[in-house]
């Protein structure tokens, strides 16, 4: 596969088909001047026995395999794990019983007896063999890699937090953790892991973890022990090590899972003021709805303002961006996002990769049911809410489907099979647009799945399905499952649906296609929904405003604000989208826009809204502004950089230049690639 194709697309190395790693312990130690990590990874192999394999003799290898004739210049069988861009010294074959291995915890790098096996380290892979050994049967159970990651490592961020302290994260990047370790990728290879992170004696490591760490303080460094009972894909463990502060969230309920919050000291106080009552309630609220949180502890960590997501949950862990610390509380739902991943996308994983919509759209979908709940709505207040929520998505995904190529507007691009290519030598399933750059800024499947969801759960009505989503996590509780799965799940759950219902219907009108369906189309709030109303009366006024204030006559009279509302966040969101699709507003409809709504004590998503008018129209008083949500803001920024590069206004085009210059160095990289991209598109059109 040419190399060019795998700049968009990802490919899946290893022979997962022959031999599992079950279990994995990792030593890591952290280097922040080097920005790199020297690194054991010690390895416990199980070959997949197959039906087709011939009968094995009391060694354990099938007779066939044993006593086959050993060509010299063949390697004979060959572990293939995914890596990337991870520099391997040596590779050694260990003689210990997963026994006689745990009390070496603390030290697995002081294992170093072992035969020096074979290895081979390519763009994509690394392949272990050793000679003479022919099959997978025969192949070592125990191996030791010994490693290093380079300081420009993809898989992990080196930036400065809040405090302007060094600090390292995962941060979701395209390849997963393959940078920091190697492993085999492919979600089928679910396994259990422990690890020790040695760091300075003045740092915090935070890892996915069952229980909370065991610490050891040795001669200025400090030594975090983690480890998982639970079997899950190596994707999803995440790491983070910085100067944190922590604090311990009071539970209510003693049966639910310990939580604290993990920030440097300039947020801390911040994000409890802002999450901690209401973490206390959505965890309270969601086993009532879906049952024991997965997992027997859940870390929220304020990640530095380099974070390129709102939010980002892992196995215990939760990483969320500063700009969800508002003051208000009004961006709190996402919280509620994160914590239903606990069930999607973690204790329920996609069999499929490119069916993302089982995690992100079931997450978004359980967002807006959980947070009415969390923050006590009555029934009707709810309904109004997620009507808008609605509207607001709806918008999204409209304006999303018109500047997106098709492709990356289905939900189940593969269709169910696997796409095969040679890379490196190796017949590999690659995953098609695994690492296109335009995927980290669409939300197809986040809006398009919960929109599917919603459709659903029209059908039998919305208590009825959150009562068969609980049967589902419990039915599929640590399994990988496919959306033909969970469709056939629904329809032997409804057997009244089968007359209109049926699984071919589904994948052709919502998850084979793209674009929109009928039903997202003629999406409409109720027309007793008073709060959508107030949305379109307020619209009204403004664009009544804005052409009084175009009047020469008017220029020196100050207009009356006393007649506009005060709306909700979400209302504000929807008024200035509605306000941006007018040719012009005067600077005085916008300067007057601000007084009414304080836009610089607003969250982060009305700023976001509030500035694409500043661009769009121009107002040049709001510039600063700009320049610091740029800054301040990396995990919405990115769309504000385009429509100010492609402006087509110097001005404009400077500011974008002077904030990339500022922030490129801390930027995520498929953030700071893209904004070059940009950059140079616009000087070549």
């Amino acid at each position: 596969m040419s190399e060019s194709l795998l700049q968009e697309d990802l490919p899946l190395m290893s022979n997962v088909d022959e031999i599992l790693v079950r279990h994995y312990n990792f030593d890591f130690q952290c280097h922040f001047k080097t920005k790199t990590f020297m690194c054991f990874a010690v390895l416990f192999l199980e070959p997949v026995v197959n039906k087709f394999d011939p009968p094995s003799n009391e060694l354990g290898c099938p007779s066939e395999y044993h006593l086959k004739e050993v060509d010299q210049t063949d390697r004979g069988f060959v572990l293939i794990l995914d890596c990337h861009k991870i520099l391997v010294k040596k590779v050694i074959e260990l003689q210990f019983s997963p026994e006689q291995f745990m009390p070496f915890k603390f030290r697995a790098s002081s294992l170093t007896n072992g035969e020096h096996l074979f290895f081979e380290v390519t763009e994509w892979s690394l392949k272990i063999w050793k000679n003479n050994k022919t099959c997978k049967y025969c192949f070592p159970k125990i191996i030791q890699i010994s490693y290093e990651t380079i300081p420009s490592c993809p898989s992990v961020m080196w930036v400065k937090d809040q405090n302007d302290k060094p600090s390292v994260f995962t941060y979701g990047a395209f390849i997963n953790n393959r940078a920091l370790f190697p492993c085999q990728e492919p979600p089928v290879a679910m396994a259990t892991w422990e690890a020790v992170i040695s760091i300075a004696d003045s740092m915090v490591a935070l890892m996915s973890g069952d229980e909370e760490p065991e610490v050891i303080h040795d001669e200025g460094l400090v030594h975090f022990y983690y480890s998982t009972k639970k079997v899950l894909p190596l994707s999803t463990l995440c790491l983070a090590i910085g100067m944190w502060q922590e604090y311990l969230v009071p539970l209510e309920n003693k049966n639910g899972p310990k939580c604290r919050i993990f920030a440097c000291s300039k947020v801390l106080d911040k994000a409890i003021q802002e999450f901690s009552h209401y973490i206390l309630q959505c965890l309270s609220v969601s086993h009532e709805l879906l049952g024991p949180y997965p997992f027997p502890r859940i870390d929220f960590l304020i990640v530095p303002s380099s974070f390129s997501s709102l939010g980002m949950a892992s196995p215990n862990l939760v990483f969320l961006s500063q700009s969800l610390l508002v003051g208000d509380k009004s961006l709190c739902s996402r919280i509620s996002h994160e914590v239903s991943h606990g069930w999607f996308g973690l204790s329920i994983g996609a069999l499929d990769w490119t069916e993302e919509w089982l995690s992100e759209g079931f997450a978004t979908f359980v967002e807006d049911i959980l947070h009415s709940k969390t923050t006590k709505m009555s029934p009707e207040d709810s309904e109004k809410y997620m009507e808008l929520k609605a509207m607001i998505r709806r918008k999204a995904l409209l304006d999303e489907i018109e500047n997106t190529q098709d492709d990356l507007q289905i939900l189940r691009p593969s269709h169910g099979e696997d796409s095969k290519h040679v890379v490196d030598g190796v017949n590999a399933t690659v995953l098609k647009n695994g690492q296109n750059p335009i995927k980290g800024f669409i939300q197809v499947h986040y809006i398009k799945g919960c929109f599917l969801l919603k459709y659903l759960s029209n059908l039998i009505g919305v208590q009825s399905f959150m009562e068969f989503l609980k049967m589902y996590t419990i039915k599929y509780e640590g399994q990988l499952v496919t959306c033909k799965e969970f469709l056939t799940f629904f329809l032997n759950s409804f057997p009244s649906l089968s007359q209109s219902f049926s699984v071919e219907n589904i994948y052709e009108n919502w998850l084979h296609n793209s674009g929109v369906t009928s039903e997202i189309e003629n999406l409409k709030p109720s027309p007793e929904n008073n709060l959508f109303t107030e949305i379109l009366e307020e619209t009204e006024k403004w664009q009544k405003f804005n052409t009084l204030s175009k009047k020469k006559r008017n220029k020196r009279r100050k207009l009356s604000l006393d007649h506009f509302s005060i709306l909700f966040p979400d209302q504000i969101i929807l008024l200035l989208e509605n306000l941006l699709a007018e040719e012009e507003l005067t600077n005085y409809t916008l300067s007057c826009l601000d007084q009414v709504f304080h836009f610089n004590k607003c969250n982060a998503e009305i700023q976001h809204r509030w500035l694409e008018l500043v661009v769009k129209y121009k107002y040049k008083c709001q510039y600063n502004f700009l320049r610091d949500f740029l800054i301040n803001h990396m995990a919405m920024g990115v769309y504000l950089y385009g429509e100010l590069i492609y402006s087509g206004d110097k001005i404009q085009k400077e500011i974008a230049k002077e904030c990339f210059s500022c922030c490129k160095d801390e930027m995520e990289p498929n953030f700071r690639s893209t904004i070059k991209n940009m950059f140079l598109q616009s000087v070549s059109d």
